[in-house]
């Protein structure tokens, strides 16, 4: 039985090494040979970090068989490639992840490809200002990453809720970010450089496969991370929305988890015990400001925050242990199947 993962973020390499450590026979289609930091890339568009790659062979398990292409269908039993060939699988995990295109001229930064084309731009024009739309966590590290490069910036969003989100604006501000907050813009009617930072898409995979998807276009799964009428098809990451209602949010701390968690269902049904339910709770929240500072939002597991934060420096050193601890669980995971765990919550 073989199963394949499609996507080598988080989730999909997690999933990976876990089956076959188990001795499971695992099929890896990515269309990159390298693996993407993608909570680094705020630092690569702004030049201060050269790229956030790692080499596939420094996380995944050697076991797995990598496929260097890209999915354009997925059928009842078999994969159809960019390439133009058809790939069979016995089980599958949907790990394609999330990203954004180009939008009526303005940038985005959660792919590795619309980073550099940001970066690119930066180089062309090294006096614009920018305008970075959106206050969560990646308008955040990223005008934070575009003041530590020298650059001037604006920040443009409504008025945010969490205490987390005020505070690294308070800290933003005084860093010489002007902030414009109160007001709902259209990124595409502002002139200059502008970053979109107000969500994500994902691929149009499984809709274009006839899977069932949300409005998003994200995969729908069950609390088992199974698609509804597709039993051998599961779910992992950002590009998939659980059913029933849940506070998950788009984040390697939600992808990693996921992923392992598809990979033990699928364990249990070969062994013919019935796969547990997802259930996983969030600790922390970490953010990079800029400038070795950080801040770090103790949360309870539903995803509010508690009245506990760790600021400054320390929390930048905070920030980027969380960082390197990622590409260590996925690793640690690669040498010994099951190593790696995470706190069950709401």
């Amino acid at each position: 039985m073989t199963t394949t993962v499609l996507g080598a973020g988080y989730a999909g390499v997690m999933a990976a090494n876990r089956l076959a450590g188990r001795g499971e026979e695992v099929v890896l289609v990515t269309p990159n040979a390298w693996f993407v930091e993608r909570i680094r890339l705020h630092r690569v568009a702004t030049g201060l970090r050269e790229n956030a790659r790692l080499d596939l062979e420094t996380v995944l398990n050697p076991a797995v068989e990598v496929v260097q292409d890209t999915a354009t269908k997925v059928g009842e039993d078999k994969i159809q490639l960019a390439s133009g060939e058809n790939l069979p699988y016995d089980t599958l995990v949907y790990a394609v992840g999330s990203g954004a295109s180009d939008q009526n001229g303005t940038y985005r930064i959660v792919s590795e490809q619309e980073t550099e084309r940001f970066r690119a731009a930066l180089a062309e024009e090294p006096d614009a200002p920018v305008t970075v739309v959106g206050a969560g966590l990646t308008g955040v590290e990223l005008a934070g990453a575009l003041r530590e490069a020298g650059r001037a910036v604006k920040l443009v969003s409504t008025t945010p809720e969490r205490r987390a989100i005020q505070a690294h604006l308070r800290f933003l501000a005084k860093q010489g970010v002007e902030i414009e907050l109160g007001r709902r813009v259209d990124p595409a009617g502002l002139d200059g450089l502008v970053v979109d930072t107000t969500g994500f898409a994902v691929p149009s995979l499984a809709a274009d496969s006839g899977l069932p998807v949300d409005d998003l276009g994200r995969l729908l799964v069950d609390e088992q991370l199974t698609v509804p009428g597709h039993p051998d098809i599961l779910g992992a990451g950002d590009a998939v929305h659980i059913e029933t209602p849940s506070c998950l949010r788009a984040a390697c701390a939600t992808a990693l988890p996921m992923g392992a968690h598809a990979a033990d269902v699928i364990a249990a049904r070969r062994e013919g015990r019935a796969g547990q339910p997802f259930r996983m709770g969030y600790v922390l929240q970490c953010t990079d400001l800029g400038g070795g500072r950080g801040r770090v939002q103790f949360l309870h597991p539903d995803d509010t925050e508690r009245a506990i934060a760790i600021d400054g420096r320390a929390g930048g050193l905070v920030k980027e242990t969380i960082c390197r601890m990622t590409v260590r669980w996925l690793a640690q995971e690669r040498d010994r199947a099951g190593r790696y765990s995470w706190p069950a919550g709401a």
